[in-house]
């Protein structure tokens, strides 16, 4: 025991627990220093408590700052990822677009046996110890705690997710940490009676109203709030638009424009033949647009077309309703329940870490991982796959 390297990993996060695995697989006596009263509490979160783990197709572009980390990622994609956790008795299951979750369908799964792998690798879990200053000792380092407690190492793994300034006093270019992976606060009136409506549509996110090309665009499903947009689309549009910025809804992504267009010709035709027949008159825009979207979805895109639902309809209205249709624009006015954000962006800056072991560059022996570096991933199972894949990269590298 007394020769083995001592590898202290600060945070018992997501990146905290599999890099104390690994560092401890790897050889090293391991001690985690964590703030909380437990740790993993996070992982539980995660997935609407199901843990998106990982996902099957991992690409450099689904990151920001990827490229720093290009080695790192492409030396870890989710098959390794999966191995770590296989060799741990965890069965997992993939679904839709390569979303892959423990077989369980529960966080508690993922996070009990990763801390029975602490246990059975003898890793020392110090819980409810904030460490608040990293010193060069003979050998190594000394981490001191809040409580004037200190802890001796020869390498450090910080993986404290966001709100650190542990890198910072080290030397480290650090960005602020912000909420990303969240909701957007919009313009309400566009959204009027709207809150609890689910749509599938195809988002298109600008920069701002001068933009004339999309700077993200997105499928899947939004949900409406009183005070705006959530739903993953919206989460992943929150990575890339801010205040200020403008959401374009296509309620009908599967129709390009013209269709759109024949489409509403077409049954406005046909029920301006039947109404006329039964009540003498021309459909209105309610009559028009019953069928397409939830009820409320079709009053809101009438209104955002500048009729009344219940005004008649006329042949030269639908190409306003079709255009309405395939681009509803609400602006960002910014960031909503911040304080349940998925992930922060932020932290060191890459750049200052080896790109595979994620050792820094600046203080040798001192490592980082998980949402300490400035990496992001979308949503989907990227950004906990981000915080495995960097833990035990760093927690391997640490411990040799």
């Amino acid at each position: 025991m007394g020769n083995k390297k001592r590898v202290v990993v600060v945070g018992g996060g997501a990146a905290g627990l599999v890099a104390a695995i690994s560092a401890a697989r790897a050889g090293a006596r391991v001690t985690i220093v964590e703030a909380g009263k437990r740790v993993g509490q996070k992982i539980l979160k995660t997935g609407n408590g199901r843990c998106n783990m990982t996902n099957a197709n991992i690409q450099l572009t689904d990151y920001y700052n990827g490229a720093a980390v290009m080695p790192l990622l492409e030396a870890y994609p989710s098959s390794r990822v999966l191995g770590f956790f296989g060799e741990l008795g965890l069965l997992v299951t993939e679904e839709d677009q390569g979303r892959i979750y423990p077989f369980s369908n529960t966080a508690n799964t993922v996070l009990d046996v990763l801390r029975d792998a602490c246990k059975w690798n003898n890793v020392d879990v110090r819980n409810g110890q904030e460490v608040t200053e990293i010193a060069a000792a003979k050998p190594g380092y000394r981490l001191t705690c809040a409580n004037k407690s200190t802890f001796d190492a020869d390498a450090v793994v910080i993986a404290t997710g966001g709100g650190t300034d542990l890198l910072s006093a080290l030397g480290h270019t650090v960005e602020p940490f912000s909420p990303v992976l969240c909701p957007l606060k919009t313009d309400t009136k566009p959204l009027k009676g709207l809150a609890g409506v689910r749509a599938r549509v195809r988002v298109s996110g600008y920069e701002d109203e001068e933009a004339a090309e999309p700077r993200i665009v997105s499928y899947g499903e939004v949900l409406f709030r009183d005070y705006g947009l959530s739903g993953i689309v919206i989460f992943d549009m929150s990575r890339e638009i801010g205040a200020g910025g403008i959401l374009s809804l296509d309620f009908l992504p599967q129709l390009s424009p013209s269709q759109c267009v024949n489409y509403f010709t077409a049954k406005y035709a046909s029920l301006s033949t039947s109404i006329n027949e039964l009540f003498g008159r021309t459909p209105n825009f309610t009559e028009l647009m019953c069928g397409c979207f939830h009820t409320r979805v079709n009053d809101a895109v009438v209104r955002m077309a500048g009729f009344k639902p219940s005004e008649p309809a006329t042949a030269k209205t639908l190409p306003k309703i079709a255009a309405t249709a395939k681009d509803f624009r609400v602006r960002v006015t910014g960031l909503a329940e911040t304080n349940q954000a998925q992930v922060t962006r932020g932290g060191a800056s890459p750049w200052e870490f080896d790109s595979l072991t994620l050792e820094s560059r600046l203080k040798p022996g001192i490592y980082a991982a998980g949402e300490t570096i400035d990496v992001d991933g979308r949503c989907g199972g990227f950004n906990l796959h981000w915080a495995w894949a960097s833990g035990i990269a760093a927690g391997t590298a640490a411990a040799k």
